[in-house]
């Protein structure tokens, strides 16, 4: 074994030595030859689309902004970089790149697929996946050893939840999407298979006949029938699941929503969009899990903190929505990138906060739609997998049957994600209207205002969320079908 081990380690070393050397000798042979290897790294960090922040780049290229500032100097000087002022804030540079460093970039990439293209032209098909099955493996061995000891080494397994004082059986929850899309028959259906059926609270009663009067109390009132009516479905069918709410924390009218969640009979309530720091305050009865969505493992530390301070309450699980997830993501556009890269770590991270509690499991969102990516997130510490996008696309989801094929017709080149009013990310379907935002750089637009034109038919000109893995939809199916794909 000594031997295969000093064998690997030296040709690790020699790829290394020799890509380095190659990559030199190809920028010097370049038509750009007053620039370096790292000036190089510095204009592909930037890249060919839409600007970035200087923050954003820095994250990238895993740097701090004043390292990145002095290279950008030197790149704006020689003219392959450019420095803008934000439209709407004069105060946020951004930076792109000049026509000739397009080029620069361009022939860089060029460089690098040609060199692989020509190294794996010597390899058999079945050699090819070989190696490319060894390279994954040694990513993934290099991932976990920074986010030990949270990567579990027993099989992958769908263990039960305790959120609570409630057993969820099945450790799949169906997320709570907003304006009608995820109601009554949805999150019942989802209950009736053993998971958790969310239904999404905001806008929820936009079809009552009183909205138009009284919009505030036509949503409250939709929420305590349409959780009432889920979970008389439910035990008329004698499901084994569980029914809850999702209510975005930083609505003024948060702690109305929670209300009328309890008054329905919620048996969980899952806030996103802000660190709830009072929900306890809402929700004294200790009948009703509840269930924060975060997305650091500070975050998770600051609410784990207060709760115990001010309430004398613990959290009863945690939800960590990722950067692949649809709609409004909890990352400004410049942490995105890093936010991927991380996707994993963060996993283990806040997973390392929430295993100092007894009975406190870590939820995992985002990207999610086969049991494949379910075991990977399952590996790092997720005890749970939370699922939108792919729930969408089924005979019982409430949203209409047009937008439902909307999911269905989507690929991944046709999402897209914007800035949101409040400095965050929004992923969506792409259409006239994100086009319009991304080219004018605009967030003063009524974010609610748009879902509601998406969902209500106006697919062209209002905002379709949807997750990364909306690509991967090939048909409508059943609820059912999708608990069967995990639970075999």
């Amino acid at each position: 074994m000594d031997r295969e081990i000093k064998k690997i380690n030296g040709i690790l070393t020699d790829l290394s030595n020799a890509a380095l050397k190659m990559e030199e000798e190809a920028v010097k042979n370049s038509s750009f030859k007053d620039i370096s290897i790292a000036e190089i790294h510095t204009l592909s960090a930037v890249g060919t689309g839409r600007p970035k922040t200087m923050t954003h780049v820095a994250n990238i290229l895993g740097i701090n902004v004043s390292t990145l500032t002095t290279a950008v100097n030197r790149l704006v000087k020689k003219g392959y970089v450019k420095r803008l002022r934000d439209d709407t804030d004069r105060r946020i540079v951004k930076l792109s790149l000049t026509e000739k460093g397009v080029f620069a970039v361009e022939e860089n990439e060029m460089f690098h697929e040609d060199l692989i293209r020509e190294a794996i032209s010597r390899f058999s098909d079945s050699q090819l996946q070989q190696f490319i099955s060894s390279i994954d493996n040694i990513t993934q061995f290099l991932t976990e050893r920074t986010v030990m000891p949270w990567v579990r080494k027993e099989p992958f397994a769908l263990n039960p939840l305790k959120l609570g004082k409630h057993l969820l059986p099945v450790p799949i929850i169906q997320a709570g999407m907003s304006i009608g899309v995820a109601g009554s028959r949805l999150a019942a259906s989802v209950a009736n298979n053993g998971g958790l059926g969310l239904i999404g609270t905001t806008e929820l009663g936009i079809s009552s006949p009183g909205y138009k009067s009284d919009r505030q109390e036509a949503n409250f009132e939709a929420v305590e029938r349409e959780v009432s009516l889920a979970r008389k479905k439910v035990e008329e069918e004698k499901g084994t699941g569980l029914i809850g709410t999702s209510i975005v924390w930083d609505s003024p009218e948060a702690a109305g929503y929670v209300k009328a969640s309890l008054r329905g009979g919620a048996q969980v309530i899952v806030t996103s969009g802000g660190i709830p720091k009072e929900l306890p305050k809402y929700c004294s009865d200790k009948n009703t899990a509840l269930i924060p969505t975060v997305s650091s493992k500070r975050a998770a530390s600051a609410i784990i903190k207060t709760w115990a301070q001010k309430y004398n309450r613990k959290p009863d699980g945690f939800i960590f929505q990722g950067p692949y997830a649809a709609g409004l993501l909890g990352f400004r556009e410049e942490q995105i990138y890093r936010a991927e890269e991380e996707f994993y770590m963060t996993i283990a991270a806040i997973k390392a906060e929430t295993a100092k509690m007894d009975d406190c499991p870590l939820i995992v969102g985002g990207g999610i739609f086969g049991r494949g990516d379910a075991e990977k997130i399952y590996k790092y510490g997720g005890d749970g997998f939370l699922m939108g996008t792919r729930f969408v696309a089924t005979r019982e989801c409430d949203a209409s049957e047009e937008y439902k094929r909307l999911y269905l017709n989507c690929e991944e080149k046709d999402v897209t994600i914007i800035r949101s009013p409040k400095n965050k990310t929004v992923r969506a379907m792409r259409n006239s209207f994100t086009e319009k935002l991304a080219r004018e750089g605009a967030t003063d637009y009524n974010l609610i205002e748009a879902v509601k034109r998406g969902v209500e038919g106006d697919f062209d000109g209002g905002l379709v969320f949807c997750g990364k893995s909306v690509g991967r939809i090939r048909e409508i199916c059943g609820v059912e079908d999708i608990f069967r794909e995990f639970v075999r």
